[in-house]
């Protein structure tokens, strides 16, 4: 029996120091300050089975405004309602330019068919981004008409806002479209480095981003899952997992309880590693999970909390944390505020 009640004290000693080491409320508050990233701009909003849907513009929910993701208008709105960052998603043509357009083939959203990459740029621009968008099932088509050829250029969106932050995200990894990103930026006089510009796609896309900007804000979401399922298996130890230094962690805000000393540990940990923290609103697999969709999504981030979210209905969840950058009439912001009471998910 002596064993036992020496197995139980050192068993409870270790149990406490495992406490101490990730207590989150013994650390410093992390540095900085909360970044919010617009997922496409001002976009519409997917029902549950559309997020998941090989064809999400065919589920969305009934529209509360006419703005389409990766249009230059949705950009230039949410940079004014105060978005620190937008999301450009970033397709290459078949004359190596490069547009915005949400996936790497046309046929889900607009009127044009086939693979991004095997258009010229002109056919590309002359197409709907908002053909394919429907609420009921293909019975109507809202958004069919209304934004024709405004399918914009990397270029164009830059040009128009020099000194808004973007976070650059690849729809198919093409390293070629990474390079031709990097010589864009460089004609355009932007070091993304300096900007606080992000990147993410796949390998090749990553790989060709930070040959080009070794210091650049760029993961795979792939390596950034790697580095939180790393963290949640060791990182009880005091220490940084080796995937996670120099890199990515993504922090779903439904389950941080399983990140060891979360928030400030963590962040602190991750800064001090050189990497960066992405809080999303629930992970998926190696993919970059889903972004806040609702203000009651708010108090899931702590108050401690520095470093960047990613929300993919800023026009519902930006103005709750940034107020006095509403620019939505009264009846847009009821309309929006009414919906996300009544949304069940």
């Amino acid at each position: 029996m002596i064993w036992l009640r020496g197995l139980a004290f050192f068993g409870a000693l270790g149990f406490l120091a495992l406490t101490f080491v990730n207590a989150s409320w013994l650390a410093d508050n992390p540095k900085g300050h909360l970044r919010l990233i617009a997922n496409g701009g001002i976009s519409q909003q997917y029902t549950a089975a559309g997020r998941s849907s090989p064809c999400p513009a065919t589920a969305i929910q009934p529209p509360l405004h006419d703005y389409i993701a990766d249009t230059a208008r949705s950009v230039q709105m949410a940079r004014r309602m105060g978005a620190d960052l937008v999301t450009l998603d970033v397709a290459r043509t078949a004359d190596d330019a490069l547009v915005l357009y949400p996936d790497a083939e046309l046929d889900c959203r607009s009127n044009g068919k086939g693979p991004v990459a095997a258009q010229p740029l002109k056919a590309v621009q002359a197409l709907d981004p908002g053909y394919g968008y429907t609420a009921d099932g293909g019975k109507t088509f809202p958004l069919r008409g209304k934004a024709i050829n405004t399918i914009p250029t990397l270029d164009e969106v830059i040009e128009a806002d020099p000194k808004g932050r973007y976070f650059f995200r690849f729809v198919a990894d093409d390293a070629q479209a990474a390079k031709v990103l990097a010589a864009r930026l460089k004609a355009l006089g932007r070091d993304p480095v300096t900007a606080g510009d992000g990147f993410s796609g796949g390998p090749a896309a990553i790989a060709a981003v930070r040959a080009a900007w070794p210091g650049a804000w760029a993961f795979d979401p792939a390596q950034a899952s790697a580095c939180t399922a790393a963290y949640r298996a060791t990182g009880w130890i005091g220490f940084l997992p080796g995937a996670c230094k120099g890199g990515t962690m993504l922090a779903p805000l439904d389950a941080t309880f399983t990140l060891w000393g979360w928030p400030n540990l963590t962040v602190n940990r991750m800064t001090a590693g050189g990497g960066q923290m992405l809080a999303v609103r629930t992970g998926a697999g190696t993919g970059v999970g889903t972004g806040l969709l609702h203000a009651r999504d708010l108090p899931s981030i702590p108050i401690t909390y520095r470093g960047y979210v990613l929300v993919d209905d800023y026009w519902t969840v930006g103005p709750a944390l940034r107020p006095t950058l509403d620019k939505r009439t009264n009846a847009e912001a009821l309309a929006a505020q009414e919906r996300d009471e009544a949304a069940s998910e």
